[in-house]
């Protein structure tokens, strides 16, 4: 069980490190930003025959007021009978790339670093911090898979790293959110008064 914990660990204290360490960590909120879209339409637009399960509604809810707005990803029947999710993610995948250029634009440069190193190093801390006590009620829990037949320690290291991929996910996820929903204040500069 400590061997299981111990390589989770590993991973996101390197992840941790290289944000503490000041590393510009730009490319791997790219990569997070463009796995979300990816992973926020794959949900909205199930892989089928028929185009009928598809919810372009929800997909647009999700993004609405932050990525899109009411003009966005409108499509006319004919549309949507030709468009394919490649295409709605390659749409979304370049909004979150011009917004993101936006507000490094309005930010600069290096308040924005520093913007992603911290949003990016809170999501994680949080995250890990759920998912350390997810991790002990799996293990105060596990010992029953023995009454089912089932190799505790097996089941234990499959619930585990499914439940390190989703935590992954939500770092991912909540990163991303916070990152556009963050306003930056300036601090006022206060003039030196007349004596």
């Amino acid at each position: 069980y400590d061997d299981v914990m111990n390589r989770q660990r590993e991973l996101i204290y390197k992840q941790r490190d290289q944000v503490l360490d000041g590393d510009n960590v730009k490319d791997e909120i790219t990569k997070m930003m463009h796995q979300s879209v990816e992973d926020t339409v794959d949900a909205f637009l199930p892989d089928s025959e028929t185009r009928d399960e598809w919810n372009i509604v929800g997909l647009r809810d999700n993004y609405m007021g932050w990525l899109l707005t009411e003009e966005d990803l409108q499509y006319s029947e004919d549309e949507l009978k030709t468009i394919s999710k490649d295409d709605i993610k390659a749409e979304l995948i370049q909004k979150v790339d011009d917004l993101s250029a936006s507000r490094e634009e309005l930010f600069g440069e290096q308040v924005t670093r520093e913007l992603e190193r911290v949003v990016m190093l809170k999501c994680v801390d949080v995250q890990w911090m759920d998912h350390i006590d997810d991790m002990e009620i799996l293990r105060q829990g596990i010992g029953l898979a023995a009454y089912g037949q089932r190799d505790p320690v097996v089941e234990y290291k499959m619930n585990a790293f499914e439940m390190f991929n989703n935590m992954i996910t939500s770092i991912q996820e909540d990163t991303v959110r916070m990152l556009y929903h963050v306003h930056v204040e300036q601090k006022i500069e206060r003039e030196q008064v007349a004596k």
